[in-house]
């Protein structure tokens, strides 16, 4: 993660940061670990995103920590079209989009196995209800509850005979003719 720290001293308002970024809502600034709200201060960057200055609209107060990183928001920034030629400098900024949120992502200090844990018991239910939702989906429930009862109803006639034929007087479940 980019990331630049100061100490406010009341009365300084602008902070300089070099760290590169692709459009100013990527710049985040958080005071005392509280991510402000992007109405208290203005993001004035270089000509080339690699960095610029944050201008508070008032200073933050004396020994206050105020940390500001790059938090580049993961949507799709460029919309290919399957018939369109794709622009090579277009290709190459998708890319660099990609890396830094993978770099913001990987430099998040992470337990390993806490995530391994979270990341198997949560793919275990994805795929419950998946399968769950295929079988609705496909009919399995109430087609196998038609089946069933066809079925049921399919021993019932081949036990009690066609109702058409003449009852056999050995047979007292035999209904015959009706």
């Amino acid at each position: 993660m980019y990331k630049i720290s100061y100490v406010g001293d009341g009365e300084t308002s602008e902070f300089s940061f070099s760290f590169p970024f692709f459009q100013e809502s990527d710049v985040k600034v958080s005071i005392d670990n509280t991510v402000l709200d992007t109405t208290q201060y203005a993001v004035n960057p270089n000509d080339d995103f690699g960095g610029g200055i944050v201008v508070f609209a008032s200073a933050p107060e004396n020994n206050k920590n105020i940390d500001i990183f790059r938090q580049v928001d993961l949507s799709r920034v460029i919309d290919y079209q399957t018939t369109a030629k794709i622009d090579p400098e277009d290709l190459n900024t998708d890319f660099n989009f990609l890396l830094a949120a993978l770099q913001d992502i990987r430099s998040i200090d992470v337990d390993l196995a806490q995530w391994a844990n979270v990341h198997d018991n949560l793919l275990t239910k994805i795929d419950y209800a998946i399968s769950t939702i295929e079988d609705k989906m496909s009919g399995g429930a109430v087609l196998g509850l038609y089946y069933n009862l066809v079925s049921v109803l399919q021993d019932m006639i081949n036990d009690y005979g066609s109702v058409a034929e003449d009852a056999d007087g050995e047979n007292n479940d035999d209904y015959g003719s009706i």
